[in-house]
């Protein structure tokens, strides 16, 4: 019976993706409709030990990862490859060039985590424009004294960089608040058909005008560091930095320099150069807001990525 549905199989998947269909069953629904499609799920806890991540996709003709590096080394030792899936849209942990070479297909899962990320990003902002941390209530002490004055959303000056689908989730929260939005992104005509009152500048002017900076940006080699030690410097004093794409579109030991020293206010990173961030000096200072890389973590936005990254496989195998 074995050697029949051995048999029978034509395509092979492997999932490395830890948070792949945690949410809901419908992504593993979806891969039971093909029978001749078999699939393991190994949730892969290595995801930067580039042997261990060749030796489990091995010979499958599909994968769906999560931060799994995917180099050069890895491609060429997984001879079967059609398609990389990744469940997610961040594709700066797959060598493209070298997928592309041997005829890779590889896919993200578009506009599947918009909303979780916008959540998040206002999240921050009000968490650092309110001093949330700072004032929250001690059930040992119970100090009912407030700690600060803080600051309001409403109306602040906020500047986004990389008007993406994302960006513009941000953008209709920030309307809510009456902010003044400002957008820098090359690729952007100034033409926002979501009828979001947003302006198109110019990164300096973004820099200098800015109460609150967003990212929401890929990391690639013309953004990795842009926030650096220079264009912090044409900064507001006070400005609020919020990164909720990709730990390297920031500079970090610039950015830790400058809430030192009070040029920055405060920020908000979901993400970080190296994860985990082990002995980062950032996450000990009061004025950073830090979570683990949670920004699509909600229920309904892991639901849709586990269909997503399905369905890009399945488009790729059978089409």
């Amino acid at each position: 019976m074995k050697d029949n549905i051995k048999s029978s199989i034509k395509y092979e998947l492997v999932i490395l993706s830890r948070s792949f269909a945690k949410s809901s069953k419908l992504p593993i629904e979806y891969l039971d409709q093909y029978p001749d499609l078999d699939y393991k799920i190994l949730r892969n806890n290595s995801p930067e030990d580039r042997d261990h991540v060749a030796s489990q996709i091995g010979n499958a003709n599909a994968v769906i990862v999560g931060s799994d590096v995917i180099d050069r080394y890895v491609i060429d030792k997984c001879p079967n490859l059609k398609v990389i899936s990744k469940h997610g849209v961040g594709l700066d942990n797959i060598d493209l060039d070298s997928a592309k070479k041997k005829g890779i297909v590889v896919t993200k899962t578009i506009n599947a985590n918009n909303e979780a990320v916008a959540d998040l990003t206002l999240l921050m902002m009000l968490a650092i424009q309110r001093d949330f941390s700072k004032n929250l209530i001690n059930p040992d002490t119970l100090d009912w004294t407030p700690k600060s004055l803080s600051n309001d959303l409403f109306e602040k000056t906020v500047g986004i960089i990389g008007y993406g689908e994302i960006g513009k989730s941000v953008a209709k929260r920030l309307a809510g608040f009456s902010c003044d939005i400002l957008v820098y992104d090359p690729g952007f005509e100034g033409d926002d058909l979501s009828g979001i009152p947003v302006k198109k500048t110019e990164l300096e002017d973004l820099y200098k005008i800015s109460d609150i900076i967003t990212l929401h940006l890929p990391l690639t080699d013309s953004t990795r560091n842009l926030i650096d030690v220079d264009a912090i410097s044409k900064m507001k004093d006070g400005v609020v930095i919020i990164n909720t794409a990709r730990g390297g579109l920031i500079d970090e030991d610039a950015l830790y320099q400058a809430l030192i020293n009070g040029k920055v206010k405060g920020v908000g990173l979901d993400v970080f150069a190296k994860e985990p961030p082990i002995g980062q000096p950032l996450l000990n200072l009061p004025n950073v807001v830090a979570t683990p890389h949670i920004a699509t973590h909600t229920l309904e936005s892991n639901m849709r990525m586990g269909i997503k990254a399905v369905e890009n496989v399945i488009h790729v195998l059978y089409k």
